[in-house]
């Protein structure tokens, strides 16, 4: 088992975890123009909300704010546009729309791109990046050059796009060498009573209340879940869902070894590769 597919697991845990109940779209109605957010804005169920502006774009940037919270209801396998290809959310691990700091945050990445990219080896676009999600994480398709729904993706990252973005560090290594046997009881304990003891996720109407964090309907490995830096952080800054970032209920040594676990699961094969 590499560090890469430990990572991946750990980071679906967490995404999965952090998408919990996240899914709802909060829209509501004003009719006074609304410029874009300059301080960070909070689209978590306790936050205000998301008041898509009353410019020519508001209403990319409001479907783009919909295919962040409810992929699997927008581009989802169960549509007319099934570009996704499981029931995941974008905000399963872009937590609160994108805007929660702990949680691979989305609030000012417009304005980093283009930028290097180490898996591809050079400069990539934006449009690139949203591609990578789609055929990785969400284990779909690229969405054609011209579409709405890349047009909506590229409009809600250029509304949320003015605040300085968030850079989550590395965490710190483990005390020991990561352990899924010891994940195993880690998952058992915390993260089955909503992920369910067989990580398949527990489903709703279209996509799913809790998130699977393995099998056929889960990321694929070669998401940016299949990343150990991403994951240990992600899980212990934000799961259980609603955590204290500043006050993780899991240890680091429990995020390693839960990580380790998960990546001893079967999830689907990027075929990309």
């Amino acid at each position: 088992m590499t560090y890469n597919k430990f990572f991946a697991g750990l980071l679906v845990v967490c995404g999965a975890i952090a998408g919990i109940g996240l899914t709802a779209h909060r829209a509501q109605t004003q009719v006074t123009p609304t410029d874009p957010p300059t301080s960070w804005p909070d689209y978590s169920t306790s936050g205000p909300g998301l008041v898509a502006p009353s410019t020519p774009d508001g209403t990319l940037v409001d479907y783009g704010y919909k295919l962040v919270a409810t992929t699997y209801e927008v581009i989802g396998p169960d549509t007319d546009r099934p570009f996704a290809g499981n029931r995941l959310a974008c905000q399963n691990c872009h937590l609160d729309g994108g805007t929660r700091r702990s949680a691979l945050p989305l609030v000012g990445v417009f304005k980093t791109y283009p930028k290097f990219s180490a898996r591809s080896g050079r400069d990539i676009s934006l449009a690139e990046r949203i591609d990578e999600c789609m055929t990785r994480s969400m284990n779909g398709r690229r969405l054609p050059a011209d579409s709405r729904e890349m047009a909506a993706f590229q409009a809600y990252l250029r509304f949320i796009g003015e605040p300085a973005s968030v850079y989550a560090p590395p965490p710190l290594p483990a005390p020991q060498p990561p352990d899924a046997t010891r994940g195993a009881e880690v998952y058992g304990r915390i993260c089955a009573t909503c992920h369910q003891p067989h990580g398949l996720g527990k489903r709703q109407a279209m996509g799913y209340a809790f998130p699977p964090l393995w099998g056929p309907d889960s990321f694929n490995d070669g998401a940016g879940m299949d990343k150990f830096a991403s994951a240990v952080g992600f899980i212990r800054h934000n799961m259980p869902r609603g955590v204290d970032p500043a006050n993780p209920q899991l240890t680091l040594q429990e995020a390693w070894d839960v990580v380790a676990f998960l990546q001893s699961r079967s999830r689907p094969h990027y075929e990309g590769r």
